[in-house]
């Protein structure tokens, strides 16, 4: 009764407003969900990175950071020490100055190395739009997962990569990698889905390299469609997938 009586009363003790904690606030200001299947605007990149820890994430190890355009499936990797914000931002950066194309969205998982404040004020003053994952939905971010598998897992293994040399190595893989996977290596993409009960039919179009894709969309910038064109011309696919072998034996 006593207890009751007392909540009549103003408390003396000052009232305390508890403020969100930064992680709180960066997850309200990125808004969760997934990009449309049928985006047709090349431009909306998925970003995601790799861990090659072989199995033990004690310590410093290598990364590498890959990116994919949904639409073109045009993408590049970039491999870096460890997994500071600061670091995976500088290789974003350095990745983004050089897309061929101009950049809309950027969508990314819940790490804390993509969901910070240098990031997000980036992506506020170059006007494009940032997206994250929804919590334990893996598959919102499925393009640059099957480029992770095939371009990353299947060339450079599960291994353990924790010195500058190794990471030089990795980098030079992609060297090699990248203008191979962009030029040469045609993809399939689904232009139709369609539900049958529980099931989903998918209809893919016709197999097309992400450079055939580029050139189709007419989003290319001046300056790359002509460093691209150049290069496919003088590069050969047979030389490259030689290299390739060589410097993964």
């Amino acid at each position: 009764t006593l207890a009751r009586r007392l909540k009549e009363f103003d408390s003396p003790k000052p009232k305390r407003f508890l403020r969100p904690k930064p992680a709180n606030r960066l997850k309200r200001d990125i808004p969760a969900g997934r990009l449309p299947w049928n985006e047709s605007r090349p431009g909306a990149l998925e970003i995601d990175l790799v861990e090659h820890n072989g199995g033990d994430s004690s310590g410093l190890f290598a990364c590498t950071l890959s990116v994919t355009d949904m639409v073109t499936g045009y993408s590049r990797r970039q491999a870096i020490l460890g997994k500071s914000q600061k670091a995976v931002f500088a290789a974003l950066e350095s990745i983004l100055s050089q897309w061929p194309t101009a950049v809309h969205t950027l969508h990314s998982d819940n790490g804390s190395e993509f969901l910070n404040h240098h990031l997000l004020r980036f992506c506020k003053q170059k006007g494009i739009a940032f997206m994250r994952s929804r919590p334990y939905r893996k598959n919102d971010n499925p393009h640059v997962e099957q480029k992770n598998r095939q371009f990353v897992r299947e060339i450079v293994g599960y291994a353990r990569y924790d010195t500058q040399e190794a990471v030089a190595w990795l980098n030079a893989v992609y060297a090699l990698l990248d203008p191979y996977a962009n030029l040469f290596l045609p993809t399939r993409k689904v232009v139709e889905k369609s539900y049958e009960g529980k099931r989903i039919r998918k209809r893919f179009d016709q197999a097309r390299t992400p450079f055939q894709r580029l050139i189709e969309s007419g989003a290319l910038k001046p300056e790359m469609e002509h460093m691209l064109k150049a290069q496919f011309e003088t590069l050969n696919p047979l030389d490259l997938h030689d290299e390739l072998e060589k410097i993964v034996a």
